[in-house]
């Protein structure tokens, strides 16, 4: 296996992809990442809600939760597994909490992890949530080592800057017979693959999908893995591997998908009734979803 926190610390050569929105570079070994870091150092632990405004309230409830059936799948998947009354669960990048909010419904004990001011202070106050705004690979979280029975990371791996790091300190913080749930986009998929084949068809002018999977902004995209990284990594970290699979889901509403790739309105309302129709009759395995258990 690939040393990938070090990889990326070393980029050099040239990208493989250039992107509206990022340089993705490829290993010897095949793993794709992007050469950009968040400063997290930068970040206070501090939460501060002063520019939780309207807007961004809307936001989190319309695009961010505007899934109901991811998070019934994200419950099920944790029940399927494990049980949930008086366990102690750890959601790292909780976003508004709503994933949280539902296991204390069913008698857990919750904490979250939440970088973003806006959505910290939105979890504290709508839902009631113990949240820290700390990386999981802070110090600060030594001392909660062996302290939960789930723990999970709900469309957080590809955002991070070190996934095996963030990993490592995930999977660190669960009692032995605990189980880590991750979720991710999978490089293995239909949209993944197909924005490699349109990039090299039209060398370069059309990435398609690529566009969207993959952002130097903060808290973007910075890798994508692989079903076999996946499992490598999570051996690595001495879990054993309980389920490895992909599946079809959408974080967000398709037009904001296809907003990305054209970066048209009228492309965009042209096509989506058919997307959605397409999309509905066939879903496409976008996703993985790998949970592990602490030995």
């Amino acid at each position: 296996m690939e040393n990938i926190d070090e990889l990326k610390r070393s980029t050099s050569g040239l990208p493989k992809y250039r992107l509206s929105n990022a340089n993705v570079f490829v290993s010897p070994g095949g793993y794709h990442f992007i050469d950009h870091l968040d400063p997290q150092q930068a970040i206070s632990p501090q939460i501060d809600g002063s520019r939780l405004t309207n807007e961004e309230i809307v936001y989190i409830e319309k695009s961010l939760q505007s899934n109901p059936e991811r998070l019934e799948n994200q419950v099920n998947t944790v029940k399927k597994h494990t049980l949930v009354k008086n366990k102690k669960v750890l959601d790292i990048g909780c976003g508004g909490g709503l994933f949280l909010s539902k296991l204390n419904q069913d008698g857990a004990v919750t904490t979250g992890i939440e970088l973003s001011d806006t959505r910290a202070h939105y979890a504290k106050t709508k839902h009631g949530l113990d949240i820290v705004k700390r990386p999981i690979e802070a110090d600060y979280w030594q001392e909660y080592h062996g302290s939960f029975d789930i723990v999970t990371l709900w469309d957080v791996i590809e955002h991070v800057n070190f996934p095996f790091s963030t990993l490592q300190s995930a999977a660190n913080m669960l009692k032995s017979g605990g189980i880590l749930l991750i979720d991710t986009p999978c490089r293995d998929g239909f949209y993944h693959r197909m924005g490699e084949f349109t990039y090299w068809l039209s060398r370069g002018r059309y990435p398609t999908f690529l566009n969207t999977m993959y952002s130097s902004h903060m808290f973007g995209h910075k890798q994508i893995l692989s079903l076999s990284e996946m499992r490598e990594m999570l051996e690595a970290v001495g879990l054993e591997l309980m389920e490895l699979r992909k599946f079809h889901e959408l974080s967000f509403p398709y037009n904001f998908y296809l907003k990305k790739m054209f970066k048209s309105d009228l492309i965009v309302k042209l096509i989506l009734p058919v997307v959605h129709v397409i999309l509905t009759l066939f879903p496409i395995r976008n996703k993985m979803l790998a949970v592990g258990r602490k030995k």
